[in-house]
């Protein structure tokens, strides 16, 4: 103990005396490892922080999965029939389902996320309130009949103070008190990750609650319900598995509009789950890429610190060589070394903490385009802090082996005769530091890479035309409660809205749609059929997705009528149905004839004739293929749920404001769901690529960086201890050029060197990125062509600054020095 002692008060006063060195080597670490500490500490809120759930390995989520949708929820009377026909199978099953909510205040109205529940969803995950009770299956009984709410603990905090006493009060929702009946505990935050519920209510208050999305008790093709089960001792997944087939199957026999031959339930453990199985499977990839990348990041500020480490053993051989000669055991002074190595990266990975804290409160406040707050807890814990420990350590002790190692194996005897000749050394001397280099360089080739291809998948994701909103436009989604709007004072409210909207500063257009293409929340789709057409294999109709629209949608959203006409007053709720269709639609139907005046035959024997072909617009996704879609009139099909669209002049900010202030002013207790831009909805489909194209960028730059303060270094390193042979070489007659071309030419080698190891690994690592990118492979040439050469301007200036230096430099003054 008093000799680690000794060691670090030794290390301590050395860092001290050269400050420049250890600043330089501590930034270098810190930049390494506060990227690689806030990272993972998104990772660990995300995958790795424990549920707070009792005996979480036995708890499945169950899913439908649909050859059109996969992992799709169910309906509420789906989610009784399973419960009921499953008793052999689980111990309890369970469901939630995520409702936006209006919370009435004393100055307006507060629209939150919240989640309605089974009234055994709590006592089954093993759920305990923090404050109060959880709600229970006598809350849970009768539609409507049980208006109480437990608070999360955030809105607790925010909205109470967290005060106790909130248990037992009121809060109103729409009007009408709820009671608070208890506070969910701090750890849990919702069945979601990342989507953190203010409120929870019991699921039978969901059609008062959400009373503008139609009944969500009843409706059996309304599939929003999200349904845990518990396993019963000793069932397994696989024999649960068997048991939810059966229920498959008896829903085909019983339920042949909503379920047919090939649709199917599946089971996931409930741990394994962080959003939907439909999307974690990017999750883990993207999350592995974005950890590799952060991983390179702090190699090579490693490597720069073994490149500080070596030169700086180079510069003490005369120091280890007396010490050596006096007695000192070459053990002690490795152990000496490593000790301030390991302390100037324990330094580096405090300061690296403080930089994450900022790089984490930085992408807090980020303004993300999204219809819901993201809400992570990126809390530094106990598992993030001994990840900063470890990686700092494992730092300063492998990259601070091989130079202590070095530096205490000097020729003592010549040494001491000569320092001169100690500093010299030999050529090879420095095939460590150039081997270092080359990691670097072919590390940071790698993450350029990656970075470049991002941004070109960026571009082409750019480059899609989404087939609608290309003029500035305010959006703003809302929904009408049913127990105050019938359809017809629905119908007349929204014609309202729409002539007070079209008179608006600045609107050129405006319109309403009830479902807007790209909606991330929601898909709509209808079963149809047309003459001489069949459905596909094992189904008894075709799938296609479709929204209600006003006439004067198509003028405010940007997509043209090719063929025949738009709806109009003439389409009476009583008349003839109709509707428009898409290109894409027209072309799968009716690829050699008009479609124009075919018909349509829908469910309920419905049967609509087409009046118009509308130009395809990207419905699901941008990257998807022109996709067939329905357009219905409002006048014949009404929906109480709404996205008005107006396409303005002016600023379509200001725009979306003027609507929400018109919305309130006509009925202050409309629910308002969405109040945005059409640039800002249509960014969300680019947020991903976005957001992957801007982190990997910026750390694949941070890496040069490090890269060319290595490469820098070592030239300059280089360039100082061959002092005496550029001043023979230029008394005898080399110009300064000569000089810069011989020094310039010994730097590049090595970024050569690791060019080319960088490439090969480029070409075997992307390979696993194809399904992360858009509109290019992972091969692409541009990219393999210009990241390249861009490196190569980067590693010619490093090296060609300290040689042009030492090229000035009067030979006589360098072999004075020397």
């Amino acid at each position: 103990m008093d000799a680690i002692q000794k060691n670090l008060r030794y290390a301590g006063r050395r860092l001290l005396r050269s400050p420049g060195f250890t600043l330089t080597a501590i930034l270098s670490l810190a930049l390494g490892v506060g990227a690689n500490t806030a990272i993972f500490s998104i990772v660990n809120a995300v995958l790795l922080r424990d549920l707070p759930l009792e005996n979480p390995e036995e708890l499945v989520e169950i899913y439908i999965d649909f050859p059109i949708f996969a992992f799709t929820p169910f309906s509420y009377p789906e989610y009784e029939d399973f419960r009921d026909w499953t008793s052999d199978a689980f111990a309890g099953v369970s469901g939630s389902g995520l409702a936006f909510l209006q919370i009435d205040l004393p100055d307006g109205v507060e629209t939150v996320m919240g989640e309605v529940v089974t009234g055994n969803y709590f006592p089954l995950l093993g759920v305990r309130a923090e404050v109060g009770r959880t709600i229970l299956p006598e809350d849970n009984v009768s539609p409507g009949g049980h208006p109480v709410v437990m608070l999360s603990h955030g809105y607790w905090q925010r909205a109470y103070g967290g005060d106790p006493g909130a248990v037992g009060q009121e809060v109103r929702l729409y009007g009408r008190p709820y009671t608070i009946v208890g506070v969910v505990p701090e750890a849990y935050t919702g069945s979601l990750r990342g989507l953190a519920p203010d409120l929870y209510a019991p699921v039978m208050m969901a059609d008062e609650l959400q009373s503008f999305a139609g009944s969500r008790l009843e409706q059996r093709g309304n599939r929003w319900f999200f349904v845990k089960g518990r396993l019963a001792p000793s069932v397994s997944m696989e024999a649960a598995s068997v048991v939810s087939s059966r229920v498959a199957s008896r829903f085909k026999e019983e339920y042949p509009e909503q379920w047919q031959g090939d649709d199917r339930m599946v089971l996931v453990p409930t741990e394994d789950v962080i959003l939907n199985p439909a999307f974690d499977r990017f999750i883990g990839p993207a999350t592995g890429l974005v950890m590799g990348v952060v991983g390179l990041v702090l190699l090579i500020a490693c490597a720069n610190l073994a490149s500080f480490l070596l030169a700086r053993a180079m510069d003490r051989r005369k120091e280890i060589a007396v010490r050596l000669a006096l007695g000192a055991t070459r053990r002690t002074l490795i152990g000496q070394l490593l000790t301030e190595t390991v302390l100037l990266s324990m330094l580096g990975g405090a300061v690296g903490v403080i930089l994450a804290i900022g790089m984490l409160k930085l992408l807090v406040s980020a303004d993300l385009p999204l219809p819901f707050p993201i809400t992570l807890d990126l809390s530094l814990d106990a598992n993030v802090l001994a990840f900063s420990l470890a990686i700092s350590a494992a730092a300063g002790i492998l990259f601070g082996l091989a130079p202590a190692i070095q530096g205490t194996n000097p020729a003592v005897a010549p040494t001491l005769r000569d320092e001169s000749a100690g500093a010299g050394g030999r050529p090879g001397r420095l095939s460590l530091r150039n081997a270092l280099v080359a990691g670097q360089v072919a590390l940071s080739l790698v993450l350029l890479v990656c970075a470049g291809l991002f941004m070109r998948s960026l571009q082409a994701t750019r480059a899609v035309e989404p087939g609608f909103g290309s003029d500035p436009t305010a959006i703003l989604t809302l929904g009408l409660r049913e127990e105050r709007y019938s359809d017809e004072e629905g119908r007349i409210f929204t014609r309202t809205l729409l002539e007070r909207a079209q008179a608006l500063p600045g609107v050129t257009a405006a319109g309403m749609i009830d479902n807007i293409h790209l909606n991330t929340l929601s898909t709509q789709t209808t079963g149809i059929n047309v003459d001489g057409v069949e459905p596909p294999p094992e189904r008894d109709e075709h799938s296609v997705d479709y929204a209600r629209v006003e006439p004067g949608f198509f003028d405010a959203a940007g997509v043209p009528i090719l063929r025949g006409r738009n709806f109009s007053e003439g389409d009476l709720a009583d008349g003839p149905p109709v509707a428009i269709i898409s290109e894409a639609m027209a072309q799968r139907f009716w690829p050699d004839a008009d479609p124009v005046g075919r018909i349509i035959h829908g469910r309920d024997n419905l049967d609509l004739r087409v009046v118009g072909v509308a130009r395809d617009a990207k419905v699901r996704s941008l990257g998807e293929p022109p996709r067939p879609f329905i357009y219905r009139p409002y006048s014949q099909s009404y929906s109480s749920f709404m996205t008005v669209i107006a396409r303005t002049s002016v600023d379509a900010d200001r725009t979306a404001l003027d609507l929400l202030s018109l919305v309130r002013e006509l009925d202050r207790e409309v629910i308002v769901l969405v109040s945005t831009t059409m640039e800002r909805h249509l960014a969300i489909m680019l947020l991903p690529a976005r957001l992957g194209a801007t982190v990997i960028t910026a750390f694949a730059i941070l890496a040069l960086s490090l890269a060319s303060i290595g490469l820098y270094g070592l030239v300059s390193y280089a360039v100082a201890r061959r002092s005496r042979e550029v001043g023979i070489r230029m008394s005898l007659g080399a110009d300064g050029g000569m000089v810069v071309r011989m020094l310039m030419a010994s730097g590049m080698k090595p970024v050569i060197a690791g060019g080319l190891v960088g490439l090969v690994l480029a070409v075997l690592l992307t390979r696993g990125m194809a399904g992360l990118l858009f509109g290019i492979g992972s091969l692409d040439l541009a990219t393999f062509v210009i990241v390249p050469l861009a490196l190569a301007v980067v590693a010619l200036l490093a090296t060609y600054i300290p040689a042009r230096r030492v090229s000035r430099v009067n030979p006589v003054s360098a072999l004075r020095a020397e």
